[in-house]
């Protein structure tokens, strides 16, 4: 009887133990799909969230002087800041790790123009390019800068 009791105790630790495993193997299994987040490629997405930088410079032609800028998401509203042609605004945030919902955008105002656009959107600019978005303004509208090109889009 003696033998039976114990028995059932070493069938019942490995049972934990496998349940343990089987636990492990699950975390691990949420923490790479959390990591990957099924875009783009494995080695652009980061495991942890990372600060995103946001540069706008005015490249306004040398008429208009000076632009003011105001921009914010739905939670912060950064203030207004003028810039002289060929200065450069910068910001900083965490945009959303699960769901890519952050956008930040901007009101400009110049001399002959008045303009709204989306600054970051975070499925269009996913991270851009090591986490850096940089923008030059001038008067058809924005332009992002990569590292190997430059997109302009259109006014909002």
């Amino acid at each position: 009887m003696e033998k039976r009791l114990i028995f059932f105790e070493v069938t019942l630790s490995k049972r934990q133990f496998m349940d343990s495993i089987s636990k492990i193997m699950i975390i691990l299994c949420l923490l790479v799909v959390v990591g990957v987040k099924l875009k783009g490629s494995v080695s652009a997405v980061p495991l942890f969230p990372t600060k995103v930088t946001v540069q706008i410079t005015n490249k306004l032609s040398t008429k208009q002087k000076q632009l003011d800028l105001r921009c914010k998401d739905k939670h912060h509203d950064l203030g207004l800041i003028k810039l002289n042609i060929n200065q450069t605004y910068s910001f900083r945030f965490f945009p959303e790790y699960f769901i890519p919902t952050t956008l930040y955008f901007c009101h400009f105002v110049w001399s002959n123009g008045d303009h709204h656009f989306n600054i970051y959107v975070e499925e269009r600019d996913f991270y851009c390019s090591h986490y850096r978005c940089s923008w030059e303004i001038i008067e058809n509208g924005p332009c992002k800068i990569k590292p190997e090109s430059r997109q302009c889009f259109m006014w909002n």
